[in-house]
């Protein structure tokens, strides 16, 4: 999916110790307004998901608010929307 992003805005992650995914399901715990994702859960670790955030959204003590959140990846159909919104702003 990402081979077909050239924007050097957009990156992708390997979570291997699950620490960005453990982090994702504390904050969609916590934060009812957080958009959740409609699959990708597995023994309580998110996976194979699409996160798009703000332009200049900051990445501190708290994950930001995702604009779009879902998956997997290869079904994330509103992706692209999100991701156009996203970077045009």
């Amino acid at each position: 999916m990402l081979a077909r992003l050239s924007d050097s805005r957009v990156a992708q992650y390997w979570d291997q110790n699950h620490l960005f995914a453990s982090q994702l399901e504390r904050e969609l715990t916590s934060d009812s307004d957080h958009p959740k994702p409609h699959c990708c859960t597995r023994k309580g670790i998110q996976w194979d998901e699409v996160a798009v955030y703000d332009r200049g959204a900051r990445w501190d003590d708290q994950l930001p608010r995702a604009v779009f959140l879902d998956g997997p990846v290869v079904r994330a159909g509103d992706f692209s929307k999100a991701m156009v919104a996203s970077l045009s702003k």
